[in-house]
């Protein structure tokens, strides 16, 4: 019978092909057979847990925001100013390499097909929902602690992540990386000029 960790450790593993393969391929030319191909075990063991690429494209989407839920949640010390640039620094990094746009043209990919796929639709509405979320929370204990002025949290939120997701999006479209360090420079000078208390 097999362990709980050997059963981890499995997971991981078919996960990490999962990216490998959708780094390599994009969306529409992953398939089962090739993620089967990254997975460095027994391809029959793949087989074995999924029937077909859109079971595994959905757990594959449930582990990444199982992942991003850990890296998002307030670090013990960190001020509210602190926390949302970490927060951006995960969702827009200054500099992004070519697998990691590789890795957001996938997700993009994946994401048009939400409307289709109620199943990858639930896992960006959560994702959407959590980032939103956080983004909230950090300006909303801004305002409560005087470092932030008193701006409509929500309103603002949806206002930098949407600016966020257009910046990924035109990034990866135009196959541009510079597109990452300019939008991010202009939202951290957003952050400065229109969230900052002058006080």
């Amino acid at each position: 019978m097999t362990s709980g960790h050997e059963s981890d450790r499995t997971t991981e593993k078919i996960m990490e092909a999962t990216y490998q393969a959708l780094c390599e391929h994009g969306y529409p030319a992953t398939s089962i057979s090739k993620i089967a191909d990254e997975f460095e075990k027994s391809k029959s063991l793949l087989y074995y847990h999924y029937e077909d690429k859109e079971e595994l494209l959905t757990d594959f989407l449930r582990y990444l925001l199982d992942q991003l839920e850990a890296e998002l949640a307030p670090a013990e010390g960190k001020n509210p100013t602190e926390r949302l640039v970490a927060i951006l620094d995960r969702l827009c990094p200054r500099e992004v390499n070519d697998e990691g746009m590789h890795f957001r043209r996938a997700l993009l990919e994946i994401r048009t097909q939400a409307p289709y796929r109620e199943a990858y639709q639930e896992q960006f509405e959560r994702s959407d929902d959590l980032i939103l979320g956080e983004i909230t929370d950090a300006i909303e204990d801004g305002i409560d602690g005087g470092v932030f002025r008193a701006v409509d949290a929500q309103q603002t939120a949806e206002f930098i992540y949407s600016t966020v997701h257009g910046t990924i999006e035109l990034g990866v479209t135009l196959e541009d990386t510079t597109i990452f360090d300019r939008n991010r420079a202009m939202i951290d000078e957003y952050i400065d000029s229109h969230l900052r208390s002058s006080s």
